[in-house]
């Protein structure tokens, strides 16, 4: 099943709202991802630019973008930021599936090579 991480930032009435009255939101988060299909792996408090990290598996990205929503109800989070994880097995399997494909591309660099010296830009 695909795994994501997502940082979340809580707004100020949803921080204030919580220190008067706890909410244990890993239980409520779980919730949520097993409700699309899901499973809360990890969730974890943070110091910084956002207030929690999660990691969670679901189906696939609708039900990623679903349970983002969900969470998003009532204007209680400032911003999410989610990525797509993968293994290092699946990178490894990408970077060598890219030197196999023939596509035609050229990079910038070698499509360019040279063009430094010209100081005209092109050629």
């Amino acid at each position: 099943m695909p795994l994501y991480m997502t940082q979340t930032k809580y707004s100020q009435d949803s921080l204030q709202a919580m220190a008067d009255h706890p909410s244990n939101r890993s239980e409520r988060m779980s919730q949520v991802v097993e409700s699309f299909g899901g499973q809360l792996l990890h969730f974890y408090w943070v110091l910084g630019d956002c207030d929690t990290i999660t990691i969670y598996e679901a189906p696939d990205n609708q039900s990623a973008m679903s349970i983002l929503l969900t969470l998003s109800r009532g204007r209680s989070v400032d911003f999410h930021k989610t990525y797509a994880l993968m293994s290092n097995g699946e990178a490894m399997a990408g970077m060598e599936n890219a030197m196999t494909i023939e596509t035609g591309y050229t990079s910038p660099l070698a499509e360019w090579e040279g063009w430094q010296e010209d100081v005209g830009g092109e050629g």
